[in-house]
């Protein structure tokens, strides 16, 4: 129903590029209107028995409708090719902005991975037994969104936590039976340093590690070689350890990683990046990549993810399927490329089309004909758009 609701925003508003389309067409008939007035006055006085039909030639030749439907034509295709591959798009401008990416961020964990780690090991146990340990973890992790929260949802015999506090890119924490317990990275649980896996603490010290495995999405690798072949730079950026993170980057063929970023640090990288000249899209799907989402040039949410990923995106990815990145980049590039074909030719057209009529060398019927081809070449050109290979 969210989602229903933004794309139904995103519709109600005009694509800035379809108002400056508007706008021409808008100068287009006033400057025709004052072609039309000269027109008629050299022929009342040249060859008045003509005059009318020039005029009527003229205008009618002359009509804007290939103008006005250049870009809202395309758009409509556009987001129905869309539609096709699972992608809604939720911003008004947010397809004209992806055909100009140069760079394209994704998160780890859930985005590029397959969002479901899985408990390895439980090491390091002092002072309780690991099973108890998994019980206060599953207390802790109960209402996160975290993705590594979903390792502890089927242990059973939880205890109750209350004042539970999560801290971004840190852990959680919170009271179990009067005592207070944290589980988090090894510097927030006070194991030292960061070592990639998760700790569990309370006042006392830390007591055991937990280690996670997680499995790269099966067209990840299929996904990121489509986008390098459109020329696209990729960029890593994960919460996750340094030591997780490079293994991840390399298995995936990524050269620009970055580690332990909290979404502050992911914004930052983004900025950075648009310092530089760059036009970047985000790709993620957790509470913590929304401010992120929200500042690069485009972005884009797995449609599985959290809810504020994907009110913060301009289009969100239906289906849980990478491959949609690299089409959905596919189908912004051909709109652009369609929309400036079809400006260029209504522009061009009417270049031609308006001296011959002003010229007495159209009839009222060619005139007609001429009107209804142009408004039909650029819905025909608009149309190629439907053309689309599912991921």
């Amino acid at each position: 129903a969210e989602l229903v609701r933004l794309v139904e925003t995103a519709q109600a508003h005009r694509p800035a590029l379809a108002r400056g389309a508007e706008r021409i067409a808008g100068w287009f008939v006033a400057g025709l209107l004052l072609a039309a007035i000269a027109v008629y006055a050299w022929w009342r006085v040249h060859e008045p028995a003509r005059a009318f039909e020039v005029v009527l030639s003229l205008l009618v030749i002359s009509c804007p409708c290939a103008l006005s439907l250049a870009v809202p034509a395309a758009l409509a295709t556009a987001h129905g090719a869309l539609a096709k591959i699972g992608v809604l798009s939720v911003r008004p401008d947010g397809l004209d902005r992806l055909a100009r990416v140069t760079d394209v961020v994704f998160d780890k964990t859930g985005t590029l991975s397959d969002g479901k780690p899985v408990l390895q090991t439980i090491d390091h146990c002092t002072g309780m037994d690991a099973q108890t340990a998994l019980r206060i973890a599953a207390a802790l992790e109960r209402d996160s969104s975290h993705p590594l929260a979903s390792a502890f949802a089927r242990v059973e015999n939880i205890p109750t936590a209350t004042g539970v506090r999560a801290i971004a890119g840190q852990g959680v924490e919170g009271w179990i039976d009067g005592q207070h317990w944290r589980i988090g990275t090894a510097p927030f649980a006070g194991a030292g340093e960061d070592d990639g896996a998760v700790w569990l603490a309370n006042s006392s010290g830390a007591h055991v590690r937990f280690a996670f495995v997680e499995q790269q999405r099966q067209d990840a690798m299929a996904a990121l070689q489509a986008l390098r072949t459109q020329g696209v730079s990729l960029h890593l950026a994960s919460g996750d350890a340094p030591a997780s993170v490079q293994r991840f980057a390399h298995a995936m063929d990524l050269a620009n990683a970055h580690a332990r970023q909290t979404p502050e640090a992911k914004l930052a990288l983004v900025r950075s990046l648009q310092q530089q000249g760059r036009v970047v899209a985000m790709v993620g799907d957790g509470l913590n990549d929304a401010p992120v989402l929200a500042g690069a040039d485009v972005s884009l949410a797995i449609g599985d993810g959290a809810a504020l990923a994907q009110r913060a995106a301009d289009l969100v990815l239906a289906g849980s399927a990478l491959g949609t990145v690299p089409a959905t980049l596919g189908i912004a590039r051909r709109t652009r490329r369609i929309i400036r074909q079809n400006l260029a030719w209504a522009l061009g057209y009417n270049l031609l089309a308006i001296p011959l009529a002003a010229t007495g060398n159209v009839t009222p019927w060619l005139a007609a004909l001429g009107m209804a081809l142009s408004s039909l070449a650029v819905t025909a050109n608009a149309l190629r758009l439907t053309r689309v290979v599912r991921p």
